[in-house]
């Protein structure tokens, strides 16, 4: 045959060349020969000839172990993704008792602040109460002062006093919106004024007939200040006085009688 029978195919050619020009010592060819190593056998025309099929089915069975082991792969994250699951049920479950535990120190914070805006305005009522316990009122020690029938003492004039002091804030009181309570606590200051003044009376005529029968020439700090306490009182400081009078007319009766009946020395009147 000429020349151009001795020529290969177009074909064959481009593969005689790419496989002449293929290196056998770069990494990627020298792992597909050991790769080949481990499943080819001899080389003889029959495995040659079915080489493709080996590999054919070598890749079959490397698939096969890759799925067998995707397989293990997608349980372990089958499993993994329940446990993942679980944990997400349980932040919601962490998410939705923290929500109502907020809503719940929510309202608890807004029954505090209630409390506390109530205590401060009980506060501050008790401030006035106890201002209005000072300024208007008598304490259970002046009471007792003004109605027990002991003796005068200067706690009677002090309780006295504070009546009086009180019956004043009560007429400040009635210039305010607060009439009635001022009228009221008129009238209760007004009873223990009246009561005490009448005490006080009673205590004079007393102390009256005392220095009368004692002939002595003092008279006591305590009836002075009795007698300008009475002065709120006409009636009562006029009867007073009439019975000071009285009662000094008698001592000043006895004693001029006394000294002419009894006399002096060698019988000279005293």
């Amino acid at each position: 045959r000429g020349p151009m029978a001795t020529q290969l195919a177009p074909g064959l050619a481009r593969k005689v060349k790419k496989v002449l020009e293929t290196r056998a010592d770069t990494p990627e060819t020298i792992a597909c020969l050991k790769g080949l190593s481990e499943f080819y056998g001899e080389n003889t025309p029959a495995a040659r000839r079915g080489l493709r099929s080996s590999i054919e089915r070598r890749g079959l069975d490397i698939n096969r172990e890759f799925l067998e082991a995707s397989g293990q792969a997608q349980e372990a994250l089958a499993v993994v993704d329940a446990q993942l699951e679980g944990l997400l049920s349980g932040c919601r479950r962490i998410a939705n008792v923290l929500d109502k535990s907020r809503e719940r120190t929510g309202n608890l914070l807004d029954e505090t602040a209630r409390f506390n805006n109530n205590l401060a305005k009980i506060e501050e009522r008790k401030k006035m109460l106890e201002t209005f316990l000072v300024d208007y009122q008598l304490t259970d020690e002046e009471i007792a002062a003004l109605r027990t029938d002991d003796q005068i003492t200067e706690k009677f004039f002090s309780a006295l006093a504070r009546v009086q002091e009180i019956h004043g804030n009560c007429r400040q009181l009635l210039r305010t919106h607060h009439q009635r309570a001022g009228l009221e606590l008129m009238d209760v200051m007004a009873s223990y004024q009246e009561n005490a003044h009448e005490r006080l009376a009673r205590w004079v005529q007393g102390e009256c007939k005392t220095l009368a029968e004692e002939d002595g020439p003092d008279v006591p700090d305590l009836l002075t200040r009795a007698m300008t306490a009475l002065k709120s009182r006409p009636v009562l400081h006029r009867y007073c006085i009439e019975e000071v009078s009285r009662t000094r007319h008698n001592a000043l009766f006895r004693r001029f009688i006394s000294a002419l009946t009894k006399g002096g020395a060698g019988g000279v009147p005293r």
